[in-house]
């Protein structure tokens, strides 16, 4: 069915498996040979096309958390407040 659909990532992969499994291949099929005139159509364009919506823990897989720096941004913000301070002292 992938040689139909284009997959660019893992959700979409899944979004196709549960787009098999709630309307069947032969429906899958025909939307995507509807779909795929000029390029392969994107598994949400099928489900749109189907009128199903993906379920949302699908759609948004979930991607490792990164813990972020914002060391550079609280020193800037301390500098601001203490600049606002010694400004408001300063009436």
């Amino acid at each position: 069915m992938e040689h139909l659909v284009r997959i660019v990532n893992d959700t979409d992969r899944q979004v196709l498996a549960w787009l098999r499994a709630q309307v069947g291949d032969a429906r899958v099929e025909r939307a995507a040979r509807q779909l795929g005139h000029t390029r392969k159509p994107f598994p949400s364009a099928v489900c749109r096309y189907l009128g199903m919506n993906a379920p949302a823990t699908l759609r948004h897989a979930s991607r490792p958390r990164v813990a972020r720096d914002f060391s550079v941004g609280d020193r800037y913000l301390s500098l601001i407040r203490e600049h606002l301070a010694a400004h408001t002292a300063g009436r």
